[in-house]
């Protein structure tokens, strides 16, 4: 196989790389008007994680259905995350506005803490909807205990994004090319992350399903007349 094959390595490579760049590029459009962040955000990983798990989606038709399919939820959790984050950015305005020396260093604390789990639950929240059919408040859960298992690679996330952003600024006559390769590489990893974290998830929820499944089976045998399969415990997003 010829290394630049349309089947080959690098093609696939760049058409990848094309893919999460229009991902971003959708998803920031999308963002504008803010109240369709959250569908947005929840649309990217979709489409990301189908990308990192080598299922070849028609990104635009992927990522307009998963927009459409989890609009309701994802744009009530990004409503109160929104709230929570007017209160993370007003407070930051206080301290900064009295003097980062002239506040309590609990305070201090407290702020960068919740800043952390503010940023991080954002990043896991919208795969979790993007790939599980959850309740709202079991999405906020599974969201902060992800960000929790997965912080080394979220944080390289943020840096990479960071860093992005800062190239942008400084280097203004080469911000198309810092654009484009940072947010393509962070749009690339962290749709990556979420694969990785969900992959685990799926395989916990596997097990705890054939492990109810067991139990079921071992009580029915003593019960007359057996019993009826009364469903399922957990579903995955197609």
């Amino acid at each position: 196989m010829k290394i630049f094959d349309l089947d080959g390595p690098v093609m696939r490579f760049l058409g990848n790389a094309f893919d999460f760049f229009m991902i971003f590029l959708m998803t920031t459009l999308l963002c504008i008007p803010v109240i369709t962040a959250g569908a947005a955000l929840t649309a990217a990983q979709y489409v990301s994680m189908k990308i990192m798990r080598k299922e070849a989606p028609a990104v635009f038709a992927s990522y307009f259905k998963a927009f459409r399919e989890n609009f309701k939820q994802a744009t009530l959790l990004w409503l109160i995350q929104l709230v929570i984050i007017g209160f993370v950015v007003f407070d930051w305005i206080y301290v900064l506005n009295v003097g980062w020396a002239n506040v309590f260093i609990v305070y201090r604390a407290f702020l960068i803490l919740a800043t952390c789990v503010v940023t991080f639950v954002n990043l896991t929240m919208y795969g979790v909807i993007a790939r599980f059919q959850m309740k709202s408040k079991d999405v906020m859960k599974t969201a902060f205990v992800l960000s929790l298992a997965n912080f080394p690679f979220l944080a390289i996330v943020v840096l990479l994004l960071g860093v992005t952003a800062f190239c942008c600024i400084w280097f203004f006559n080469l911000l198309p090319a810092f654009f484009v390769i940072g947010c393509t590489g962070a749009t690339a990893l962290h749709g990556f992350v979420m694969m990785r974290a969900c992959s685990k998830l799926e395989k916990k929820f596997e097990e705890i399903n054939e492990a109810s499944e067991t139990e079921e089976a071992s009580e029915t045998e003593t019960e007359e007349p057996p019993a009826e399969d009364s469903g399922d415990s957990g579903q995955l997003q197609e």
